[in-house]
């Protein structure tokens, strides 16, 4: 199971849209799926037929302070069509932040939802609001891949630092690492100015962003003004054809993560069987006399910060852990104290996705 969050800031960029079309595309190519409208707005909901919600049965159940309302996840979901499932929204979602900004559990209620979910998905799509309140922050704690529609147009691109900061700030704190991809949407190819913005869209974004080009199409606006999916409304029309692309890439990138997860387990079946065998040694040094805690994160231990990643204190005030890894070529960085340092030791960087580098060795 996916969990993909459909996110931005900035409203008008096709984030609904794409939340809705994805979801669909994904329904289309035989992945059963889930769309999960978060936005108090419920233009998701409304856009695929649903026009009166009971808000207890909404996700807006998902916030409220009820403990037995996390077992009931499965009684909100309602069947749109074939493989498509959605659980609407309702605009009482907007009175709710206050309440999660209160709660120890606030940042994590989704995602502790979704564990109770007795249904199983290829997919489940989140529909963001246009915040960076507690239920985006929820959305993103809960998520495994994060799409950014990104409108050709300035105002878009500037909304994409922030919502990738509170990325980092989830990386960071919550030891949670979603994948972040960018999605170019009402593309219009006439236009210069299209052109012009596609190209800084592609600067930052860079490797994360998604191959597949949403163009302008009004016939999505006409399939959300009947309240129709663009499948069933004109399965023909240019946007309809659009997002099956999009939904047959990521389903392509998925397929070979999974490979290479696959391939990591052996790495680490191997690692463990014969690391003395086919592994080298490779010590981490950082020099922090003040640090209190000094751990090294990278590609060999998936970026995680726990007793295994840890350095050790020596009296010169060095920190040191050695590990033995397999041939090959890693990035890496040091956490101090909750700070992130590329290694001041080893000229050898590489720029990463949240636009700071990340140091590289080769074993």
């Amino acid at each position: 199971m996916k969990i993909i969050a459909i996110s931005n800031q900035k409203g008008g960029c096709g984030k609904t849209t794409t939340a809705t079309c994805l979801s669909a595309a994904f329904a289309q190519r035989g992945k059963t799926t889930l769309l999960i409208d978060l936005d108090p707005q419920a233009h998701a909901s409304v856009g695929l037929g649903l026009l009166k919600v009971d808000p207890s049965r909404s996700v807006f159940s998902l916030f409220s302070n009820e403990s037995d309302k996390l077992k009931r996840v499965n009684e909100l979901i309602i069947s749109l069509e074939s493989n498509l499932h959605l659980i609407p929204s309702h605009i009482l979602l907007s009175t709710i932040e206050h309440d999660l900004k209160e709660r120890e559990d606030g940042l994590f209620l989704l995602a502790k939802s979704l564990e109770h979910l007795n249904l199983r998905y290829d997919y489940i799509v989140l529909d963001c609001p246009p915040n960076l309140g507690f239920i985006t922050f929820n959305a993103l704690r809960a998520s495994d891949d994060i799409i950014i529609p990104v409108e050709a147009s300035a105002f878009s691109i500037m909304g994409v630092g922030k919502l990738v900061s509170m990325v980092e700030l989830i990386k960071l704190k919550l030891h949670h690492a979603p994948h972040v991809k960018g999605l170019i949407t009402m593309y219009d190819e006439y236009a210069d100015y299209s052109k012009k913005m596609s190209r800084k869209i592609q600067y930052v974004f860079k490797e994360k962003l998604l191959k597949t080009i949403i163009f302008y199409d009004t016939t999505v606006r006409e399939a959300q003004e009947r309240s129709e999916s663009i499948y069933r409304y004109n399965p023909k029309c240019r946007t309809a054809h659009n997002y099956l692309s999009l939904a047959d890439e990521v389903i392509a990138v998925d397929k070979e993560e999974s490979t290479k997860s696959i391939y990591h387990e052996m790495r680490e079946a191997l690692r463990g069987a014969y690391g003395n065998v086919f592994s080298r040694e490779k010590t981490f040094k950082f020099k922090a006399p003040e640090a209190k805690q000094v751990y090294v994160v990278g590609d060999f231990n998936n970026w995680q910060i726990d007793e295994s990643s840890k350095l050790t204190k020596s009296n010169s005030g060095e920190w040191k852990r050695t590990f033995y890894l397999l041939p090959g070529k890693y990035r890496y960085k040091f956490v101090a104290d909750g700070l992130w340092f590329w290694d001041p030791g080893n000229p050898e960087k590489k720029a990463n996705q949240f636009g700071d580098f990340d140091s590289i060795f080769k074993v």
